[in-house]
């Protein structure tokens, strides 16, 4: 990646981050500006790799699928794993399954990082407060809609600016460290993690008996070695049968 791509790629991740985690652009940007397929195809647009930016996104969008905010407490944070990992995946050669492996334990930090912009976004509120007293609603506006964008620049864009600027070099300073078996079973363990979150979507639903559906089709994907395409006619097929004997001991 070449420096200006590098610059580039780190103001738009950066800013990706911000306007979704930092609420600016509402819930619609919360759940799509920055979600790890858009993220995915503009990272792969300004790297050059479209393809692989796309499939890099969808495999951590599936690992975080089944992720739910309880409450309005955000677990793990998918958008801060995306702006992250995907460009630095698309820069140093990670495979689709390591950078998913590399995701997880990114999203777990964006929880941290999400509660903190909460925590100081209380000082405002109580200003807030203060201002509605007064019967100041200039300075209501200026809690509700000026200071907290400008307080989360330092909390939301310049994390991702500088881990995306920065994180190339400290990865391939890691892939040429450690071992090859470890690589590999980052690979491994990162190609279980999308059946896992289509598992927990499943759980979610009240369907937990369909869950071993999700593994048999990560057995043939994985292990057998076919293809998504035809495992998913396979499945298709499967179903269609299921439905059908169903229906034929419901009318006897």
């Amino acid at each position: 990646m070449s420096g200006t791509q590098l610059v580039l790629m780190a103001i738009v991740m950066g800013l990706m981050y911000w306007i979704a985690r930092g609420m600016i652009g509402g819930y619609f940007a919360f759940f799509f500006i920055a979600s790890p397929i858009v993220v995915g195809v503009v990272a792969g647009l300004i790297y050059g790799d479209l393809t692989n930016g796309l499939i890099i996104g969808g495999g951590i969008a599936a690992a975080f699928a089944g992720i739910i905010a309880p409450g309005g407490n955000l677990p793990t944070d998918s958008a801060l794993a995306a702006t992250t990992v995907i460009p630095i995946a698309l820069a140093t050669g990670l495979t689709a399954e390591q950078a998913i492996a590399f995701a997880v334990p990114m999203g777990l930090l964006g929880s941290f990082v999400t509660n903190l912009r909460k925590m100081v976004n209380v000082i405002f509120v109580h200003k807030a407060d203060e201002c509605a007293e007064k019967g100041n609603l200039a300075g209501i506006t200026r809690c509700a809609v000026i200071y907290p964008p400008l307080i989360e620049i330092p909390l939301l864009f310049l994390p991702v600016f500088l881990i995306v600027m920065f994180g190339q070099d400290a990865m391939l300073a890691f892939m040429n460290t450690v071992p090859s078996w470890v690589m590999h079973g980052l690979e491994v363990a990162g190609g279980v993690m999308p059946a896992i979150g289509f598992a927990l979507i499943m759980n979610m639903i009240g369907k937990p008996k369909l869950i071993p559906y999700t593994f048999i089709g990560f057995i043939f994907v994985r292990a057998v070695g076919l293809n998504t395409l035809t495992t998913g006619v396979l499945a298709a097929c499967i179903a269609v049968l299921i439905v059908m004997e169903k229906r034929e001991k419901e009318v006897a």
